[in-house]
């Protein structure tokens, strides 16, 4: 075996001192390594010290050596210690081998705390909730492994080229299928990482439009996730029963069920049996829960894909309602990239667009707009003109059960309105018969 491979033989003080000589002789390895490398990783006093002498002057450009170090250090054996690391056979080991080795025990120590930690939490009758964020914190520092922050322009570009072939030889969409052949053309799917907001009036259809992308999912097989604040999940699911049977919502509500309606019913509900959907009341509303709750469905249920009805109903922290919805936009984001997968939330719109001629309503509508804006990579605005009495659009045709599927924002795929159809009495939207016609006449936006 290569004295390089070689890990030391006595303590952990003993390579301590082997990686401050290399350090000192060679400065170039520190800033290979300067992201792996802390000062935590040095148990031994003194040579904590003389690493934090190092690093100082090494993050400012200066050079340093035992001059400097013995300045900087009021001890009486620093110079003994210097003398100690310079000499050492450190020139025998790899300096990543040394830093990976002193990381992973320094993790072992760390872990070893928490353990005890949360030990001592358990007894004395702290909150779960709490206990969790703070132990899913610490595992999540303590398990981190810090590469070079340097990116590699050549690894950047073989990962986008072989997503650009993925794409071109993939005869189906690469993304999440939203079940609606114009959105599917105009997005590409649902993409990993991607927070969309679905923005819509008081009773515009926002649930049931959400729901239909659920069902839409799981049909497809894809592991997907509700979270209610609003409504129960016997009332979700029942209008995703009456989404599939086409039965009337209102009769599955009042039991009134005639001819093969029941049939019908009892089919969907065996449908719904066999699929990977998931309906969470949301008992609490705190943001801490839903986003606890969304890494178990993620790490025990490998979900993909998640609706949150809607985003104005969860609590978090900040000084005003519009900080708070702030940062419940910013986490549904950052947990989306951080999982990889589409976090697709409800929201209210503001009253004024109730007061505006035609009721159609913008991006600045929604309700507390400035951070969701921000933090989302979709925004959808559903607008029903039938809803506000307009029953005839400018061409003299009939508006009866037209949605415009107002696409607001989109990152990556650009603005533009598409048709729907939504079918009230069954809380189902559709694409419209003649959507290839239409969706051509709606060409996105291609300022984005």
């Amino acid at each position: 075996m290569s004295n390089q491979n070689m890990l030391p033989m006595k303590d952990n003080k003993d390579m301590e001192v082997r990686l401050i000589g290399k350090l000192l002789n060679n400065p170039k390895d520190y800033y290979d390594y300067h992201a792996q490398l802390s000062d935590s990783i040095f148990k031994d006093p003194l040579n904590k010290k003389i690493y934090k002498v190092i690093s100082n002057h090494l993050d400012k450009g200066d050079k340093v050596d035992m001059i400097t170090i013995s300045s900087s250090i009021k001890d009486s054996l620093v110079d003994v210690r210097v003398a100690e690391c310079m000499s050492s056979d450190y020139y025998a080991y790899i300096t990543g081998n040394m830093v990976a080795y002193l990381s992973q025990e320094d993790k072992k120590i760390r872990l070893k705390k928490l353990t005890e930690t949360m030990t001592n939490r358990i007894d004395r009758g702290d909150d779960l909730f709490d206990m969790l964020d703070f132990m899913e914190a610490e595992i999540k520092s303590i398990s981190e492994i810090r590469g070079s922050d340097i990116p590699d322009i050549k690894e950047q570009l073989k990962v986008l080229y072989s997503d650009i072939k993925r794409r071109m030889e993939s005869d189906d969409m690469i993304g999440l299928p939203t079940g609606f052949q114009s959105l599917d053309k105009f997005t590409g799917g649902w993409q990993e990482t991607d927070l969309v907001i679905i923005g819509g009036a008081s009773s515009m259809g926002k649930t049931s439009l959400g729901l239909a992308f659920c069902y839409n999912c799981v049909k497809a097989g894809i592991p997907t996730a509700v979270f209610s604040y609003e409504m129960g999940d016997t009332q979700l699911l029942q209008r995703l029963v009456s989404l599939e049977s086409e039965v009337n919502n209102r009769y599955i509500m009042k039991g009134s069920l005639e001819g093969d309606e029941f049939n019908r019913v009892n089919k969907a509900i065996g449908k719904l049996e066999n699929t990977c959907l998931y309906v969470d009341e949301c008992k609490d509303s705190s943001l801490r829960y839903l986003l606890n709750k969304i890494r178990q469905y993620v790490i025990t249920k490998d979900v993909k894909f998640f609706l949150v009805d809607y985003l104005q109903l969860v609590k978090a922290s900040g000084a005003s309602r519009e900080q708070e919805v702030a940062v419940v936009a910013r986490e549904l984001k950052n947990i989306a990239k951080e999982l990889n997968i589409t976090v697709v939330a409800l929201s209210q719109l503001s009253r004024g667009v109730e007061r505006r001629d035609g009721c159609r309503p913008s991006l600045s509508d929604l309700r507390e707009s400035g951070e969701i804006e921000q933090a989302s990579d979709i925004v959808m605005l559903v607008y029903r003109p039938e809803y506000y009495g307009i029953m005839n659009d400018d061409s003299g045709r009939s508006t009866e059960g037209l949605v415009d599927l107002i696409i607001a924002k989109g990152r990556n795929i650009g603005t533009g309105t598409l048709p729907l159809v939504f079918k009230k009495e069954f809380t189902k939207f559709v694409d419209p018969q003649d959507f290839t016609e239409k969706f051509v006449s709606v060409q996105p936006n291609e300022s984005f």
